[in-house]
């Protein structure tokens, strides 16, 4: 497929373009022009060619007899460009092809669309977008949330079925244009804002930013169901045939987990990736021709495979879809899932269908690449095994009925005779009979790390250190020690007369001894009763959550349940958008502690959030009243007063702001927006500029600086500066709104107005006034019809 340029690639090639034409001449100032008609100045017969001015150029950008844009430059050199002027035409040629040269590193040859190098560049910078506006603790700001970004995207994987057939059936030039055409519809289906590329072979995807999570499943479905009535014709035969995909979905933030977030954009944009091409891998597992959200796999993708001795059992979860030790599955029957039939009588039609029956729960011991070894806790029915093609569904471990009632089925629980452990299941059976006698008790986790390698063989070398590590643990503890197994490589241990203090200090000298004598790390998280308002029963779920702050911790790795701990587990609910679990987090966290900060501030911005400012003000001001230098408290309290719309009091915070870090990018820009709202146009461009200078600034500076020029209709530097804004950041709906704006009261092409307004819209629906400059450019090319229906959406 031929390589062309469009309008559309001028803008997205901008600084290319610009960075080209610099280094032949001297320019101070640039801007873009798309007129309805050519200058006549520029009309030279048939030929369309540059215009000198005195201090001035108008170069028309052709390619292949067609001009697509005028490039303005400003502050040239009348000598210098006498001087090149035989040359121009040729060198604004050779710009445009490096242009060419440059869409074809982004785009797949084949099919036109992105490829696999931009896509994941796209979706990296995205990831750095969602991060910024989630980000808990103390740096969380008021300027990150739903207002400046959604927090969310998808991504989706689509691969055809039985591809290679195809191609070794019918050719590989009749496989291209099956490929050729799966582009077109795939593109054809997808927003606006989403983007679609080509992986490489037979393999597509689609990036759709801020979205739901519903969204992204039914489209990821429409696409396959619609591809699926494509009918493609052999030429040589005239030889009809369909095709159909195997789709796989995943979605940022909420199918990261745990110490996957501490990774960089780079890896996290790959592993968001890697999740929906697994979840398209089990679709074809899973017979094909279907679509699979990451998100479902564990929760509802689960089935035994075999039966193992010793209540031990292989399951179809692995670290492919983030199974973890620990975690708990109700099984349910293969045969009575509510949806076989009830058996009819003969000559009858089906009577109904059998319910879903449950036969027990059972916990990961193990977890490798494609499976995971289980232990049986309790079967419902002592009579009825577990068998394989029994179904899974994943429990929150506060739903598992052996911890909450302590089920067992040995009356007189065995240990492990190489380790001296119990099973799981027998540790919470005696535990929930023990826990009852004491008034006080310390448990804890004993989490061991890189224990196998990935290496089967040596498995029995880890028994060994399991069975080193009991015997050590017994030397530093009184023999009365209860403990058990949680999973392969994490143990657990209940005190009945330790304090979590005395815990912590001879774990500390254990996991040394350990690192010096083994080389072995260990993480150990310590929870105690009685703790705040929490019964006995929930001091397992505390235990797990400080094991889950230790793996956050420096050497030796051991946490005990406190404030800092339920601000870990709240700022994890944060981070996957479960807001109000978070909130109900940090409130404990300040039960625990009120000078916990941390909680504080991301309290305060989830109240922020949901629009209780009064609530949010509060805690701002708590937080300065124990630290009156706290940058960021100050910041966002300045921040709720000018939602409140408590000018003075605003003005006065972000001043104090300045005053601890004069060169604080975003007090600047709020200074700035004060002065620019109340008509004080040259004291707003000195804060935007001043904000200019900063590393965190410059970037940001000019679409303020723009939005100032055009105020005082200086619209050939607004336009300027709006390129700079869209070259830091393409999906920033004002800054394209105002750039439609701009282009629309110039005169130029409406039809680039129209598409700089659609993107604005998409990206910020709930902006009315975009609806309305989306109308107008409608109306501009007299699409009445459409252009109503825009003004209709910005009234609601």
């Amino acid at each position: 497929m031929q390589t062309v340029l469009d309008k559309s690639d001028l803008i997205r090639f901008e600084s290319t373009l610009k960075n080209s034409l610099s280094q032949l001449f001297t320019f101070s100032t640039y801007s873009l022009y798309f007129p309805r008609e050519i200058p006549e100045a520029m009309q030279n017969g048939s030929d369309t060619v540059p215009v000198i001015e005195k201090d001035r150029i108008l170069l028309p950008l052709v390619m292949h007899g067609d001009v697509l844009g005028i490039f303005l430059a400003k502050g040239t050199k009348n000598q210098e460009l006498k001087v090149l002027k035989p040359y121009l035409s040729t060198i604004t040629g050779i710009t445009l092809e490096k242009l060419v040269l440059r869409k074809q590193c982004v785009n797949d040859s084949l099919t036109g669309l992105y490829n696999n190098d931009y896509f994941c560049s796209l979706v990296e910078k995205e990831v750095q977008a969602v991060l910024a506006s989630i980000t808990p603790g103390p740096g969380a700001s008021m300027d990150n949330g739903p207002d400046r970004h959604s927090a969310s995207f998808c991504v989706m994987i689509f691969n055809i079925d039985y591809f290679r057939r195809i191609n070794s059936t019918y050719g590989f030039a009749f496989g291209d244009k099956i490929l050729q055409k799966l582009a077109k519809k795939i593109s054809s289906l997808i927003p606006e804002q989403a983007i679609s590329a080509r992986l490489g072979n037979d393999t597509f995807a689609v990036f759709w930013p801020q979205t739901s999570q519903k969204k992204c499943i039914d489209l990821t479905d429409t696409i396959r169901c619609k591809v699926g009535e494509l009918i493609f014709e052999y030429d040589v035969s005239g030889e009809k045939l369909n095709i159909s995909l195997s789709a796989g979905s995943s979605f940022f933030p909420q199918d990261i987990r745990g110490a996957q977030f501490r990774k960089s954009p780079y890896e996290l944009s790959r592993i968001i990736i890697h999740k929906a091409t697994q979840a398209m891998e089990m679709a074809k597992e899973n017979g094909r021709n279907r679509a699979y959200s990451f998100g479902k796999l564990l929760s509802n993708g689960g089935s035994v495979i075999e039966n193992l001795p010793l209540d031990r059992l292989v399951v179809n979860l692995g670290r492919h879809v983030d199974a973890a030790e620990g975690q708990k599955f109700m099984v349910w029957s293969g045969k009575f899932n509510g949806h076989s039939k009830v058996q009819p009588e003969s000559g009858k039609s089906s009577m109904g269908h059998y319910p879903p029956i449950h036969k027990g729960e059972i916990t990961i011991l193990e977890v490798q690449d494609r499976i995971s070894i289980a232990e049986l806790l309790y079967l419902n029915d002592p009579t009825w095994k577990i068998e394989p093609g029994d179904k899974l569904s994943l429990l929150q471990d506060k739903d598992s009925l052996l911890e909450k009632e302590g089920i067992s089925g040995h009356d007189d629980p065995q240990k492990d005779i190489l380790t001296g452990l119990y099973s799981y299941r027998n540790f919470i059976s005696l535990w929930t009979r023990q826990r009852n006698d004491a008034e006080q008790f310390s448990m804890f986790m004993l989490k061991i790390q890189d224990m196998y390698n990935n290496e089967p063989e040596n498995g029995i070398e880890g028994e060994k250190l399991i069975q080193t590590i009991v015997y050590s643990m017994k030397s530093i503890f009184s023999q009365d020690l209860l403990g058990g197994r949680y999973s392969a490589t994490c143990l657990i241990f209940y005190l009945s007369r330790h304090t979590p203090d005395q815990a912590k200090d001879a774990l500390t000298e254990f996991c040394t001894k350990m690192r010096d004598e083994h080389e072995i790390t260990l993480q150990a998280g310590i929870s105690f009763f009685p703790c705040l308002s929490y019964s006995k029963m929930d001091t397992l779920e505390n235990c797990r959550k400080a094991l889950a702050h230790a793996a956050l911790t420096q050497f030796p790795h051991i946490a005990v349940f406190n404030s800092l701990t339920l601000t870990v587990s709240a700022d994890q609910l944060f981070t996957q958008g479960d807001n109000f679990a978070a909130m109900e987090e940090y409130k404990l966290a300040l039960n625990a502690d009120e000078s916990n900060i941390l909680a504080r501030n991301s309290l305060a911005i989830c109240y922020a959030r949901l629009g209780k400012m009064d609530l949010a003000r509060k805690h701002f001001l708590e937080i300065t009243a124990l630290d009156d230098s706290n940058l960021m408290a100050i910041y966002n309290f300045a921040c709720v007063c000018l939602k409140q719309m408590d000018i003075k009091e605003a003005q006065a915070a972000f001043e104090k702001c300045l005053l601890i870090d004069d060169e604080h990018a975003f007090s600047l820009f709020r200074l700035g927006q004060i002065a620019e709202n109340s008509g004080q146009l040259d004291v707003a461009d000195e804060f935007y500029n001043k904000a200019r200078n900063t590393p965190e600034g410059e970037p940001l500076a000019p679409r303020h600086l723009a939005r100032l020029a055009w105020k005082k209709e200086d619209k050939e530097k607004a336009r300027e500066l709006l390129h700079q804004a869209l070259i830091n950041n393409p999906r920033d709906a004002f800054s394209l709104n105002l750039m439609a704006r701009i282009y629309l009261e110039s005169g130029d092409d409406p039809q680039i107005a129209e598409s700089l307004t659609r993107q604005s819209v998409v990206l910020r629906p709930d902006v009315s006034n975009f609806w309305l400059d989306l109308a107008e450019t409608l109306k501009a090319q007299d699409k009445h019809d459409q252009a109503a229906r825009a003004k209709a959406r910005a009234y609601g």
